[in-house]
């Protein structure tokens, strides 16, 4: 061969060099909702896409043959951290709200509901707070995995089987909720259910339970609308709860150039979301008011209402975490940093307590 490149000339030379070192890999990314929930849909027809389509022009041949293994069919919902972790999966969309051991910190944003971020200024406020608190992707690294990317999902509501004008309303009600999303119903005098969005609609149907906060979206992709025909725009917030993750063998495997171009487009990821799910939005709503879905606002005043009912949740969040040796209340300090720099407001200061 090195007598043959010698007969060419430097280009053609190049080119031969270049095909030796060709490579394509299968990466099986796992994801337990299906693709028609945004943060794994944008993925797979965008993100994944727009990655192959850079690899073809910048990657010096090299190629990724993605595997979508989703609605788990590879991993339950608390499962697919563990699966990216061991391996099994090369790369995951997780929800980071079935994470509360392996990723603590990462819960701030819900610990600390009743903000009017919009989804941009929140992926902003993320990046941010990486940079900050280091800590919140070393979470990753102790569990042989590479942070890429955080999703941003639209702000949960509420979808009862019973009106809700005021936040007392649901007091003695029993109300499903994922993880660590239960914190918002404490002080409701709700009593709650630890439940996923999948199994929402079954179960206020069987009469498990008479409600679920979850967003417009989700809820029509899980069928909750369905069984719980009243809608209650309480605004939570949106919340970092998505995230984007490559085993950390898989990744350091990947060339540099071809780690950049991932990252690089994986950080449009969110825009994509928000894209997708305003169009959904529209869409779905529609359709719930057209099947007789009973549309309401929550008044601000019961939003603060109900904010203060609460028990300090972030505190308590933080204090938990601090004795762990986290830096709960830092990130948490510099989170309403981030959100008083923003304009953005907030219907309690939930750290200056």
């Amino acid at each position: 061969m090195k007598s043959l490149l010698c007969l060419l000339p430097m280009a053609a030379a190049a080119v031969l060099s270049s095909s030796a070192l060709a490579k394509s890999v299968k990466i099986t990314v796992a994801a337990a909702p299906p693709e028609a929930v945004t943060f794994v849909g944008t993925f797979k027809n965008i993100v994944a896409k727009r990655i192959n389509e850079r690899l073809a022009k910048e990657g010096g041949g090299f190629q990724i043959e993605w595997n979508h293994a989703y609605a788990q069919s590879l991993a339950k919902f608390n499962e697919v951290f563990e699966t990216v972790e061991e391996g099994i999966a090369g790369a995951g969309l997780i929800l980071k709200n079935f994470e509360p051991s392996n990723l603590p910190l990462e819960a701030y944003s819900v610990h600390a509901p009743f903000v009017t971020t919009t989804r941009r200024q929140l992926v902003q406020i993320d990046g941010n707070l990486r940079k900050k608190i280091p800590e919140l992707n070393a979470a990753y690294e102790e569990h042989d995995q590479v942070f890429i990317q955080s999703g941003i999902n639209d702000s949960m509501q509420l979808f009862t089987k019973f009106p809700v004008t005021k936040f007392e309303d649901l007091k003695g009600r029993k109300m499903g909720s994922s993880g660590t999303f239960a914190q918002w119903l404490r002080g409701t005098g709700a009593v709650t259910v630890n439940s996923s969005m999948n199994q929402s609609y079954t179960n206020i149907k069987n009469g498990v339970y008479e409600g679920y906060p979850i967003s417009t979206i989700l809820s029509f992709v899980y069928k909750t609308w369905s069984a719980a025909p009243h809608f209650t725009r309480v605004d939570f917030g949106p919340t970092v709860t998505s995230g984007i993750t490559f085993n950390a063998g898989v990744w350091k495997g990947l060339p540099e150039k071809v780690q950049q171009i991932i990252r690089e487009e994986a950080a449009k990821w969110p825009g994509y979301q928000e894209k997708v799910d305003d169009g959904k939005r529209a869409k779905f709503e529609g359709i719930m008011k057209k099947q007789g879905v009973k549309f309401s606002v929550l008044p601000e005043t019961e939003r603060k209402k109900w904010a203060m009912a609460m028990p300090n949740i972030a505190k308590e969040w933080a204090e938990r975490l601090e004795k762990r040796g986290l830096p709960a209340t830092r990130l948490m300090a510099a989170y309403m940093a981030e959100l008083q720099a923003a304009n953005v407001s907030i219907a309690r200061n939930w750290i200056q307590e």
